[in-house]
């Protein structure tokens, strides 16, 4: 869609002026209801516009990379996947030419009903801003209207060890099995592909994604921020790939693709880990925080244990050694989210910020059912 592309691109060519403006922009008079409900989105029949996104973290150079590579593959996309109208979008221009996760917070945790709908009573940031204006163009996300996006796909980076990481809501049955897809075409487990499941009410969802009416996160690391990689590069345009590639399957024969699902998958049942329960602000998933100085809340007062490093996705046990203190001491993992559990972004450099939420996430390893996306307990 020549059109769609011309608009996005001159809305990312104008961002700089938007974000800096003095005047928070309009709000969509259907946001103004909170009260309406926000839960799964429904399934649609067919999922059609598709916008990829890059640099809503503006230190994660791969997205952006990414969505400019795909930007000059126009036709290419056209002729591979005539069922998608495919779209690109720089989430967070401000921040990517600062070469900064973000300017006064983490966009990625502004998309709340919450955050969206109470913007006008608190003090706009440039995250703030450009949340609704991001709302305006791709959703809404509240409200009586469906979302103009069928699908968003986000492409970020971590300097954590997470292989290739795919980021679904559970619940929302496309996603689950996109996902299930691209794990499979990946290589799966032996292939460092894994699927993490979200637990969180799409309202209360803050991420840039839950704008769309279905969304999926593809993480890749470890990366250092503000660098390129050939091999992450890589790995990110092959997920994606193959989930462009599902999309436009489901499109054509739904019960053909769900079907190779099902040979693929044993009972129709897929591992996944499931994140945690968030329980303090900024968390996508519930974390083991650390504690931070008390003359600098991003520097944290103890270090994470050497036996962990790099070793995301595996599990640990109450007593073993978590962090170190500055005396040398090693703290061991209390088992405050249950006697065994799998760490994921261990050291992520984007978790030492307040706003994104400090610590190390948790997860524990579950099947989802691909009929109803929902995790089985």
């Amino acid at each position: 869609n020549t059109d769609g592309q011309t608009h996005l691109n001159r809305v990312e060519m104008n961002t700089r002026q938007l974000l800096v403006g003095l005047t928070i922009l309009p709000f969509l008079s259907d946001m103004a209801s909170a009260n309406v409900p926000v839960g799964p989105p429904p399934e649609c029949p067919a999922l059609h516009k598709v916008i990829v996104v890059g640099g809503t973290h503006g230190n994660e150079y791969t997205g952006v990379w990414c969505i400019k590579a795909l930007a000059r593959r126009s036709d290419e996309l056209a002729e591979s996947f005539p069922s998608l109208n495919i779209e690109t979008l720089l989430s967070h221009p401000e921040a990517h030419m600062a070469n900064k996760r973000f300017i006064d917070a983490d966009l990625n945790r502004e998309f709340t009903e919450e955050k969206l709908v109470g913007a006008k009573d608190r003090h706009p940031t440039v995250e703030s801003l450009r949340a609704q204006e991001l709302n305006k163009l791709l959703g809404p996300k509240l409200g009586s209207k469906h979302p103009q996006t069928d699908v968003i796909v986000d492409l970020h980076t971590t300097t954590s060890n997470m292989g290739t990481c795919l980021i679904v809501p559970e619940g929302d049955v496309p996603m689950v099995r996109a996902a299930a897809y691209v794990a499979h075409k990946c290589g799966g487990e032996k292939g460092e592909a894994r699927i993490l499941v979200h637990s969180m009410p799409r309202n209360q969802r803050p991420d840039v994604k839950s704008i769309a009416r279905h969304g999926l996160t593809i993480e890749v690391g470890p990366v250092p921020q503000g660098v390129l990689r050939h091999d992450a590069v890589e790995k990110t345009e092959k997920a994606l790939h193959f989930f462009l590639e599902y999309l436009d399957l489901l499109n054509k024969d739904k019960a053909g693709v769900i079907n190779k699902l099902k040979e693929w998958y044993s009972g129709g049942k897929v591992p996944v880990y499931r994140s945690a329960k968030a329980s303090a602000p900024g968390e996508m998933s519930g974390k083991i925080q650390w504690p931070s100085d008390p003359e600098n809340p991003n520097f944290p007062q103890v270090l994470v244990h050497k036996s962990i490093q790099d070793r995301d996705f595996h599990k640990i046990k109450k007593g073993d050694p978590l962090f170190i203190d500055l005396n040398g001491k090693a703290i061991p993992y209390s088992g405050s989210h249950g006697e065994e559990v799998y760490l994921m972004f261990v050291n992520e450099g984007g978790y030492y910020y307040s706003s994104s939420g400090t610590g190390i996430s948790v997860s524990i390893l579950r099947k989802v059912r691909l009929d109803d996306g929902m995790v089985e307990e």
